[in-house]
Formats: C-alpha cells, sequence, structure tokens
C-alpha cells in the first residue's frame, strides 16, 4: 500500500520515500469511488514518472501515476500515515507557552528513552488537548 504522511506529505511508494515536488492545489479529476471532484495534494517525480497523491471531497485518497510526458498510466490506492511528531522538533514558544520547562524536559526524555519524571508527564498530558487547540498539532508520548 502507498502511503502519504498527513503533514508533511512525503510518499512512501514501495520501498522509495519521495518528498513533495510541489503542493500545488488543484482539481485533477474526478474520484474512482464516489465520482466526486479530486484535488490534489502533492506533485513527485522520479526518474521514470510523475506522482500525484489525491484526495476527493468526501475524503477518499488516491495516487495518480504518469509518465515522464504526462501520460496516464494508472490510479493507485493511497492511504494517510500519522507522523511522529517529536516535542523537541518543535517551536519552543509554543512550547512554553503551554508547558512548564519541567514538563518539556520530561516530555523530552520520555521520547528519547532517558530518565524522567512521571509526575511532569501526566501534568503535560493534561495540557496536549489544550495546546493541539491552539496550535494544531498533537502530541503523543
Amino acid at each position: 500500500m502507498n502511503r502519504v504522511a498527513e503533514r508533511s506529505l512525503s510518499l512512501l511508494y514501495g520501498r522509495e520515500q519521495l518528498d513533495p515536488f510541489s503542493q500545488s492545489r488543484n482539481v485533477i479529476g474526478f474520484c474512482g469511488i464516489c465520482d466526486s471532484e479530486l484535488e490534489s495534494l502533492a506533485y513527485y517525480c522520479t526518474d521514470q514518472e510523475w506522482l500525484i497523491s489525491a484526495r476527493c471531497k468526501r475524503g477518499h485518497l488516491a495516487l495518480l501515476r504518469y509518465d515522464r510526458e504526462w501520460n496516464w498510466k494508472e490510479d493507485l490506492p493511497l492511504e494517510f500515515v500519522k507522523e511522529e511528531i517529536r516535542v523537541s522538533d518543535l517551536d519552543g514558544e509554543m512550547l512554553n507557552s503551554v508547558f512548564t520547562p519541567a514538563e518539556i524536559r520530561d516530555m523530552i526524555a520520555c521520547q528519547q528513552g532517558r530518565p524522567y519524571t512521571r509526575q511532569n508527564i501526566y501534568r503535560a498530558r493534561a495540557k496536549y488537548e489544550r495546546f493541539e487547540k491552539l496550535f494544531g498539532i498533537k502530541i503523543e508520548i
């Protein structure tokens, strides 16, 4: 199964991981499941072909394959994969607006498999929903 990451839109295609060539949004056809319009999510380029990840208005996903001259080859199944968000990759100002320094320290330590204080993790987990509401980013440890 081909998979596209929800946030970065990187594509796992066979054994290759492809970063988007472009993330422009265009109507590119009709859904093979429900016949609603397909909108592109991202375009990918390989040595032999072009690939387009797309989603219809009803949420169905498809991966469209084209040759290098943009002749359509086939539509393939596609699914979203959740990306693991590392607390250490998030902006410090965002984290500091919701979590205490001790909670941030211990969330990072927990994700890295280092010793941490459980009580700080409990306190931080109680604030996850607030962080998601403010920034649209879901944290999981």
